[in-house]
């Protein structure tokens, strides 16, 4: 077997062998599109705690309605569809001032302040409300190591073969 073939294969198996990351489409993006809310979707913080989501941050009224009656939790994008629909089918009100939550979001408030108010909105840097657990560090880190350590001592054999060939 060729050197090119067996690179190939090395970087395969450190390819296979790095875990996948299990992110999850942005929540905010798909609660906009269903509902066809204009500008930006709503922030993270409409279920989350900080701007960053992540898993077992849900502190927010909406977001923890969502959970407990209608079983949402991470990743399923499908499941989160069913909650605001029904939901808004409910008229569920998570703030109880009498103004349903998904009436709230596409009045463009927060169904998490009462009397329609606005929370205050933070700085945007990103956010993907779910994702699946993270991936070691270590090991995703040992696999590119591993790899860049194969990789250099195949150049060094091919380096050193080189100088060999053209010494007298």
């Amino acid at each position: 077997m060729n050197r090119v073939a067996l690179r190939v294969l090395f970087a395969l198996l450190v390819v296979s062998l790095s875990p996948l990351a299990l992110a999850s489409e942005p929540f905010p993006v798909n609660i906009k599109a269903q509902l066809m809310l204009p500008g930006e979707p709503p922030p993270c913080t409409l279920c989350h705690l900080t701007l960053i989501g992540g898993l077992m941050t849900v502190t927010k009224p909406f977001g923890q309605n969502l959970q407990r009656k209608y079983g949402l939790g991470p990743i399923d994008v499908s499941v989160l569809r069913n909650a605001i629909t029904q939901a808004q089918a409910n008229g569920d009100d998570s703030d109880g001032d009498r103004v349903g939550d998904i009436a709230e979001l596409l009045q463009g408030t927060d169904p998490n302040v009462p009397e329609g108010g606005v929370a205050v909105d933070e700085p945007r840097f990103g956010c993907y409300c779910s994702t699946g657990p993270a991936p070691r560090s270590s090991t995703a880190g040992g696999a590119a190591w591993l790899a860049a350590l194969g990789l250099s001592g195949f150049r060094r054999r091919a380096v050193r073969r080189l100088r060999d060939e053209r010494k007298p």
